[in-house]
């Protein structure tokens, strides 16, 4: 079995590395030092890589704090469309129909709970995917409102 013994210096004339010192010191006292400077380097060859998993492993509240700042803000358009589905729902509801999956729908579609459709990667050069610049959802509400208007026109 093969040991290695390596060592550093400390610049006591550096305010930095002095309460490096003072660091070193308690985690000697606690029995964690060697632990420490080998997860130490773990960590920073791991992120020098480009890579996480040192980091969360070690500190797993941390990837649960950095999934939370990826997701989006809502936009203010998003708010909107949130509370005109939510609208539609309650026209809906008061119809006597019955809600979708115990949620409601305007949560259900602005969550993301709808699977994305599965592309085959051998057609790619048959088919040009753009983005849509046609506001699909807004068309919807528009035509869900038009067809509610000509409900309350007809008479009964």
């Amino acid at each position: 079995m093969a040991r290695y013994r390596f060592s550093f210096w400390l610049d006591a004339n550096k305010d930095d590395e002095l309460l490096l010192a003072e660091e070193i010191d308690l985690l000697k006292r606690q029995r964690t030092y060697t632990s420490t400077i080998r997860n130490g380097i773990r960590l920073i060859s791991d992120l020098r890589a480009g890579r996480l998993d040192v980091l969360f492993e070690l500190f797993p509240w941390v990837q649960v704090e950095f999934l939370a700042h990826l997701q989006p803000a809502q936009s203010s358009a998003e708010i909107e469309m949130q509370r005109r589905l939510e609208r539609v729902e309650s026209l809906l509801l008061a119809q006597g129909n019955t809600p979708i999956s115990g949620q409601g729908v305007g949560k259900s579609l602005l969550k993301g709970t709808v699977t994305p459709p599965v592309y085959d990667e051998d057609d790619t050069d048959l088919l040009v995917v753009r983005k849509s610049t046609v506001n699909s959802a807004q068309n919807f509400l528009d035509a869900v409102m038009a067809l509610q208007q000509q409900t309350q026109a007809r008479p009964s």
